[in-house]
């Protein structure tokens, strides 16, 4: 006897299953699912927003059709506002998309909750006119339209026309009489108003995801001294263990850090079930947090990933900044103190380092002096600009294809602070050089004035007997200079040892400070700059040099 083929089962789909795949495969798992609206509605209102972003929402229609109305109304909330202005594209589209979506739901929805949204969008772009007795259709101008003979509309913005009138269309045949209440009212409304108090009512919800309002939200960035946790002992949080949160817990935000970073691998370490998933919430409040503080507008996976990895970064500083990277320290420093108070710490870090800059500038020799941060050279000039912006930023050098980029670890705080140490020592070596002497500023037509050249270039002159001036030196000065200063038979060429030693002369000379006396800063910097004298130089032949593309000493077109 034949046997019936087997039932085949579709596997279970979780969550993160449907955030890890692509738009199309996740809309896929969806509609393939035994339970669809179950499946869409287990999606915290965070993930599913998501996931509409990654589908498409013209594309999204199903899922949509399935979502539950405080999932719509998460999404109206993000979609609609601009700050705190409404923007009434925004309503149209997503009036539009809801009504494609679930027509009837959007109607007795929108009328129970949100009836004032409705008000204020017919008020700003249709027109309402009642017919009196005496009154013929034909009285009324063109683009005027009535669906009861009574009330004549006119839509004043072709682009609103299709949504506006569809949703007028199903009101009036909904309930005549509401949809009459609905014109009359329009005539008493008060724009401002009405907007002002929706936007309040927004801000109430959004407050419980982490959205505060701008001047709440920048808090995040607040300076907490590291001391404070680290003389407080972490307390557990007492975590209810209940079967169930009373809400979809977000995985959106935690699926998206990467590498393993002292917060992830304190995450991994705790088993508590409930106790992660309300970190999972809390982590996710952080983000938005940082999103509203930013203002940013963030409608994809690669710019939320970003905001997980500025998050994952300060926290990760704050728990290594208080237990020395100590990873069962800072699981429980996790466990015990809220999320947002370790960001805080970390982004302490960079506040204090952006301090210290501001401070050393202020008595620095070569602001003194009148030169701009490009007196530094190009790594040191965009270090420093990073760290006065105003929301400090680590440097790259373009490394990793942008010049900036947020501190990730306290590696990057500690080697902003090394580099920050090692311009402060030079400024300080450069106001004893020239202690005697107020610069006048060389005019050099290709070439920046900087701290490598202004000393290489005085140096030169002293070698070569010139006057103790700051002034450019000629070619024929520079080829002289140059077929000094190589020895003769290593190829490529290497700085002679017998021009080192006149160099360190020469500083010790004209700083007055014993050559065991200079700081190990200043000896790093002075090392460095002979070495890129050999990398950029010593394969060229003296007779050969372009003058042009002479970076470290300054040199004038003259002969």
């Amino acid at each position: 006897m034949k046997q019936p083929p087997e039932k085949q089962t579709l596997p279970v789909v979780s969550p993160e299953d449907l955030l890890r795949v692509s738009g199309k495969k996740a809309l896929d798992l969806i509609l393939d699912s035994p339970a669809p609206v179950t499946l869409v509605q287990s999606l915290a209102e965070e993930d599913l927003f998501w996931l509409i972003q990654e589908i498409g929402p013209e594309d999204a229609l199903p899922i949509l059709s399935l979502a539950s109305n405080d999932q719509w109304q998460y999404l109206l909330d993000l979609e609609l506002w601009t700050k705190d202005r409404l923007e009434i594209d925004s309503v149209n589209r997503w009036l539009g998309l809801l009504l494609k979506a679930d027509p009837d739901r959007l109607l007795i929805w929108g009328l129970r909750e949100h009836i004032e949204l409705i008000e204020l969008h017919m008020f700003k772009h249709i027109e309402v006119r009642i017919r009196e007795e005496d009154e013929s259709p034909s009285d009324f101008g063109d683009g005027y339209f009535s669906l009861d003979n009574l009330f004549y509309i006119r839509i004043n913005n072709d682009q609103y026309e299709q949504t506006t009138r569809e949703f007028l269309e199903r009101l009036a045949h909904y309930d005549l009489s509401i949809f009459h209440k609905v014109l009359l009212e329009l005539a008493g409304a008060l724009p401002a108003e009405v907007e002002e108090r929706m936007y309040s009512l927004r801000n109430v919800r959004l407050a419980e995801k982490g959205f505060l309002p701008f001047e709440d939200a920048i808090g995040i960035y607040q300076h907490l001294n590291p001391e404070r946790l680290a003389e407080k002992e972490p307390q557990l949080r007492k975590v209810i263990q209940e079967e169930s949160l009373r809400y979809p817990v977000p995985v959106s935000t935690v699926a998206l850090i990467q590498g393993q970073n002292l917060f992830h691998l304190s995450l991994q370490q705790i088993g508590d079930v409930h106790l992660v998933q309300r970190l999972q919430i809390e982590f996710a409040a952080v983000c938005n947090q940082i999103i509203s503080a930013d203002v940013l507008m963030v409608r994809d996976k690669e710019h939320l990933a970003a905001v997980v990895r500025k998050a994952c970064g300060y926290l990760s500083i704050g728990l290594d900044r208080v237990t020395q990277g100590d990873v069962q320290k800072a699981t429980r420093l996790v466990q015990g103190f809220p999320l947002s108070q370790i960001f805080r710490i970390g982004y302490g870090a960079a506040l204090e380092l952006r301090w210290k800059t501001e401070k050393w500038l202020q008595g620095s020799w070569f602001t003194g002096q009148d030169f701009d941060l490009s007196f530094w050279g190009d790594a040191w000039e965009g270090m420093l600009e990073g760290l006065l912006k105003k929301r400090p930023l680590f440097h790259t050098d373009f490394a990793e294809g942008e010049p900036y980029r947020e501190f990730e670890s306290l590696e990057d705080v500690t080697h902003c602070e090394s580099a920050l140490e090692e311009v402060m020592a030079a400024d300080q070596f450069l106001s004893q050089l020239f202690a005697q002497d107020a610069i006048v500023h060389p005019i050099v037509a290709y070439q920046p004035v900087t701290h490598k050249n202004l000393v290489l270039t005085c140096w030169a002159r002293d070698y070569l007997g010139l006057p103790d001036d700051i002034e450019p030196l000629s070619v024929k000065e520079l080829k002289a200079f140059f077929g000094d200063l190589w020895e003769k038979k290593t190829k490529p060429r290497r700085v002679a040892q017998r021009m080192k030693h006149a160099f360190w002369d020469w500083l010790q000379m004209r700083s007055g400070e014993a050559i065991d006396e200079i700081s190990d800063q200043a000896r790093r910097t002075i090392d460095r700059l002979l070495g890129e004298l050999e990398k950029e130089y010593g394969s060229v032949s003296p007779k050969d040099i372009d003058i042009r593309y002479i970076k470290h000493l300054l040199v004038s077109f003259h002969p």
